[in-house]
C-alpha cells in the first residue's frame, strides 16, 4: 500500500493538508477514502471545488486531480501529507 494514502486513510475525515512535489499545498475537507486491495481513491473539497487523490498501488505515485467541466485535470504528484 502506498504510505501517503495509509495517512490520507488515517487522518480521514478530518481536514488534511497536501503539499505536491512543485511545492504547491492546499487544505481538503475530506469526503472520502477508500481503499480497494492496492488501489487507493479519496476525495475532498476546498472552496467549492472537488479534487480527487489516486494511486494503483505501492509503488505508483499518489496523484491529485481537480474536477472540471470537461473532467479531471491532473495537477501532480503528492508529496507529503499532514492533518491541516
Amino acid at each position: 500500500m502506498n504510505t501517503l494514502a495509509k495517512r490520507i486513510h488515517n487522518i480521514a475525515p478530518k481536514d488534511i493538508r497536501l503539499t505536491l512535489v512543485d511545492g504547491e499545498s492546499l487544505v481538503l475537507s475530506m469526503r472520502s477514502a477508500e481503499f480497494f486491495q492496492e488501489s487507493f481513491q479519496a476525495e475532498g473539497t476546498t472552496e467549492g471545488t472537488t479534487y480527487r487523490m489516486v494511486t494503483d498501488g505501492e509503488d505508483d505515485p499518489l496523484l491529485v486531480a481537480r474536477e472540471t467541466p470537461d473532467g479531471w485535470a491532473v495537477l501532480g504528484e503528492v508529496e507529503a501529507v499532514d492533518a491541516a
